[in-house]
C-alpha cells in the first residue's frame, strides 16, 4: 500500500472506492486486494472484492470474498444483503435463504434486505412468499423500483401479463434507465402477442443501451415474430458477440437457422445452449427438432421428453410428439399428445388446431366449434398463427362440405402467408430458362463422362401435390427400397455457391468434371447413409423435377419416376395446403400457375432431348383408376421383382414427412379426382393461364 509514502488502510480504502466508481476495476481490485494483505481483518475489503468479482461474472470468488467479509462482520446488514443475491446468483439457493432470513431479522425496516431475500423466494418456486417479500420492501420504501420489477415478474409468473407490464412501467416510471425492467417489459409484450408495442419500446432503449445483449436478444424475438429472419439472426448473432455466455441468444440463433432450412448450423446452435445451461428446455427443444428434421426421430423424442421433464406446461414440445407421431402413422398417441397440450397450455389454439387434422369433423364436433369460435378473433392474431388458423377452419369446412365457405378460409390463410415470405416468380422464370439453356444436348453428353454406376439411387419427382408421397409409399412397401422422403441433397452438393443460395446450372458449369463425378458419388453415399443396407433408396423432393437431365445424365443407373396429375387439381391441393418451409409459389393462384408453367416447360424439354426411357411417368389418374396395373409397371420399370406388399403400402410404419402424411395411411381413394371442379369458380386465375378444357 505504498505510493510513494505509506497510508492508512482507511485511505487506501477510500482511493479503491474512488477508483471503483469511477469504473477503474482493476486497479481497485489491486488496491482493495493489498488491503487483505496488509490488514486480513478489515471486512468492507473482502466486500468489495467479493462484489467486483460478482459484477465481472466470477461467481466462486464472489462467494469466498463475502464469505470472509461476513465472517469478519456477522451483523453488517449491507453485507448480509449482498451476499444473499450473490449466493442466489451463484445458485446456492438454501444458504442464500438462510442469509436473507438473517439479514431482514436484524433489520426489519431495510427495504433491500427484504427484496433480495424476495428473490431467493422466487428462485424456489415459492411466489407467495416472494411476493410477501418484495411488498414489504415497497412498503418501506414506495419507490424502489426494484420491488416493483421483481412484483411485475410475479404477476408474469403467475399469467397475469396484463398486471405484469403494468408493473415494469410504474417501475419505469422511477428509473427509466434500468434496463432490466425494460427487456423483462419487453419480454412480456412479446408474450401478449404485442409486437408493435414491444418492438416500440425496444427501439426507445436502443440509443441509451447499444450494448445491451439482452435488449438485442429481444430484437432478435420481435424480429422472428415479424418473420424478419435476416434481422433476426443479426440480432441474436449481436447478443451473442456482446455476451456469450447466455443460453437464449444461442436458442434464438437456432430458430432462425432452422426457420432458414439450415437444421445442421442450427443443431450445433441449440447444442451450444445445452451446454451453456444443461436446464435449458428451449435448447432440448431446439435440438429435438433439429434432430427430427435430420432424421433421427429417437433423438428427437428424448430431446422433446427431456424439455418436457425441465418445464412441464412446454406445450411446444407436446406439439412436435404429437406431430412426430402422426408422421409415423401412430395417430391415438399423437391426439393423446394434442389433447394434454390442450388441457395444459395457455395457447389451446394451436392443439386445437393440430387436434383438427386428425378428427372426423361434423358441425357438433368440440374441436370444430372451438375453432370456429376463434374466428372473430383471428385478425388480432400474429399472422404466422392467424394463416394456421384459417388453413385449419378451411379445411374443417370442406369436410363439412361447405366449400365456398372453405375456400374463403383458405383464402385469408394464403394471403398472410404470402404477405410472410420473400418469393419472387420472375426468379424461378429466370432459372426455368438458365436450366433449359444449360442442360443443352452439349452439356448432356458432356455430365455422361463424368457419370458414376450406383443403381441405388430412385427418383419420384413432379409437382408437389401430384401424387409422389403416393407412389414413394408404394416403392418403400418392397422389401428392397427403402423411402427416404424429400431430401436437398441433389440440390445442394450440385448447386451450392460460395454465397451460400444454390443454383445447380451455374455450379455445373463452372466447375471441372472430376468435380462432377466426385460430387456424384458425395450424392450416392449420402443418400445410402438412409438405410446402409437397402440397395435400393428413393429420393422424393419433387422439384427434382428441375434436374433430371443431370440425373440421366451422371446417374444413369438411377430410376426416375415423374408423377403427373390434372393440373388444376395439382394446384388446388397445393393452394389449399400450408406448407412449413417450402412451396413459397402456393399462397397466390397467379404465381402458382405461372410456377406449373415453368414445370410443365422444363418436363416438355427433358422429353425432347433426352432418350424414350430416360424416365418413367405415372399419372395420379391411371394409379386411382387401375391400381395394380400401375403398381405393378412402376415396380418393373425399377428393375425389381413384385411383391404383394407394395398394393398394402398404407399399412406401413415408415415415417412421412409431407402433407401427405394422413392420406397414405389409408387405402386408395378416389375422391381428390376431379376435385377442381367443386371450386371451379375460385379457380378462375388459373382458367385463365391453363385454360379450361386441359386435361
Amino acid at each position: 500500500m505504498t505510493q510513494g509514502k505509506q497510508i492508512s488502510v482507511h485511505d487506501a480504502f477510500q482511493h479503491g472506492m474512488a477508483r471503483y466508481q469511477n469504473g477503474q476495476l482493476k486497479p481497485a481490485v489491486q488496491l482493495f486486494s493489498d488491503i487483505v494483505c496488509a490488514a486480513p481483518k478489515f471486512a468492507p475489503a473482502h466486500q468489495m472484492l467479493g462484489l467486483i468479482a460478482f459484477q465481472t461474472g466470477q461467481m466462486e470468488p464472489a462467494v469466498n470474498a463475502m464469505t470472509e467479509a461476513v465472517r469478519l462482520q456477522p451483523e453488517n446488514v449491507s453485507f448480509l444483503t449482498n451476499f444473499t443475491e450473490i449466493l442466489r446468483s451463484a445458485g446456492h439457493l438454501d444458504h442464500a435463504l438462510e442469509i436473507g432470513t438473517r439479514a431482514v431479522r436484524l433489520a426489519p425496516g431495510n427495504a433491500a434486505a427484504h427484496s433480495n431475500l424476495g428473490l431467493v423466494h422466487y428462485d424456489q418456486d415459492n411466489l407467495a412468499a416472494a411476493q410477501t417479500s418484495q411488498e414489504r420492501a415497497l412498503a418501506l420504501d414506495p419507490e424502489f423500483d426494484r420491488a416493483i420489477n421483481n412484483l411485475g415478474s410475479i404477476a408474469r409468473d403467475n399469467g397475469d401479463r396484463s398486471e405484469a407490464a403494468a408493473l415494469y412501467r410504474k417501475a419505469l416510471k422511477i428509473k427509466p434507465d434500468s434496463s432490466e425492467t425494460v427487456n423483462n417489459l419487453i419480454s412480456v409484450l412479446i408474450e401478449d402477442e404485442n409486437v408493435a408495442e414491444a418492438r416500440a419500446v425496444a427501439e426507445s432503449q436502443l440509443e441509451r443501451s447499444p450494448r445491451d445483449a439482452e435488449l438485442h436478444r429481444n430484437f432478435g424475438r420481435v424480429f422472428m415474430l415479424e418473420n424478419n429472419l435476416d434481422k433476426a439472426e443479426n440480432a441474436f448473432r449481436n447478443a451473442i458477440s456482446l455476451n456469450g455466455e447466455k443460453a437464449e441468444s444461442y436458442v434464438g440463433l437456432s430458430q432462425v437457422l432452422y426457420e432458414k432450412n439450415h437444421p445442421k448450423l442450427a443443431l450445433i446452435e441449440a447444442e451450444q445452449a445445452l451446454r451453456l445451461d444443461p436446464e435449458n428446455a428451449a435448447a432440448c427443444h431446439q435440438i429435438g427438432i433439429a434432430k427430427a428434421h435430420l432424421g433421427d426421430v429417437e433423438a428427437a423424442i428424448g430431446s422433446y421428453q427431456k424439455a418436457l421433464e425441465l418445464k412441464s406446461d412446454m406445450s411446444s414440445s407436446r406439439l412436435a410428439l404429437g406431430h412426430l407421431e402422426i408422421e409415423r402413422g401412430n395417430f391415438d398417441a399423437a391426439r393423446a399428445h394434442f389433447e394434454n397440450a390442450a388441457a395444459t397450455s395457455e395457447d389451446k389454439l394451436s392443439a386445437t388446431i393440430a387436434l383438427a387434422k386428425l378428427e372426423e369433423i361434423s358441425p357438433d364436433s368440440l374441436v370444430f366449434r372451438a375453432l370456429e369460435a376463434a374466428l372473430p378473433d383471428a385478425p388480432t392474431m400474429l399472422p404466422q398463427k392467424a394463416a394456421a388458423y384459417y388453413y385449419a377452419l378451411g379445411e374443417c369446412y370442406e369436410k363439412l362440405k361447405r366449400h365456398e365457405e372453405a375456400f374463403s378460409q383458405f383464402e385469408a390463410g394464403a394471403r398472410i402467408k404470402r404477405s410472410l415470405i420473400d418469393y419472387d416468380p420472375a426468379e424461378n422464370d429466370r432459372l426455368t430458362d438458365e436450366l433449359i439453356a444449360t442442360f443443352d444436348q452439349a452439356m448432356i453428353e458432356r455430365l455422361r463422362e463424368c457419370a458414376v454406376s450406383s443403381d441405388r439411387p430412385i427418383f419420384v419427382l413432379g409437382m408437389p401435390r401430384s401424387g409422389t408421397t403416393l407412389t414413394e409409399s408404394i416403392l418403400n412397401a418392397h422389401p428392397k427400397v427403402f423411402g427416404a422422403g424429400e431430401l436437398n441433397d441433389l440440390q445442394n452438393i450440385f448447386g451450392r455457391l460460395a454465397d451460400g443460395t444454390t443454383n445447380v446450372p451455374q455450379e455445373v458449369k463452372s466447375v471441372t468434371d472430376d468435380k462432377l463425378a466426385q460430387r456424384a458419388e458425395r450424392y450416392v453415399e449420402a443418400l445410402a447413409q438412409h438405410a446402409p443396407d437397402m440397395p435400393h433408396v428413393v429420393d422424393k423432393m419433387p422439384a427434382n423435377f428441375q434436374l433430371v437431365g443431370l440425373i440421366h445424365s451422371i446417374m444413369p443407373n438411377a430410376k426416375i419416376v415423374h408423377v403427373t396429375r390434372n393440373p388444376f387439381d395439382t394446384c388446388l391441393s397445393c393452394y389449399t395446403r400450408l406448407f412449413e418451409r417450402s412451396q413459397y409459389h402456393s399462397y397466390d393462384l397467379v404465381e402458382l400457375g405461372r410456377y406449373y408453367n415453368n414445370y410443365a416447360r422444363l418436363m416438355n424439354h427433358w422429353r425432347s432431348i433426352l432418350p424414350d426411357g430416360a424416365f418413367h411417368e405415372v399419372k395420379y389418374e391411371a394409379l386411382i383408376d387401375d391400381f395394380d396395373a400401375e403398381a405393378r409397371c412402376l415396380i418393373d420399370y425399377c428393375s425389381l421383382e413384385w411383391d404383394d406388399a407394395c398394393l398394402e403400402f398404407h399399412k406401413s410404419k415408415r415415417r412421412v414427412r409431407t402433407a401427405s402424411v394422413q392420406q397414405v395411411r389409408k387405402p386408395l381413394y378416389a375422391s381428390s379426382k376431379e376435385k377442381w371442379r367443386t371450386y371451379e369458380a375460385q379457380l378462375s386465375p388459373l382458367i385463365d393461364l391453363f385454360g379450361a378444357n386441359i386435361e
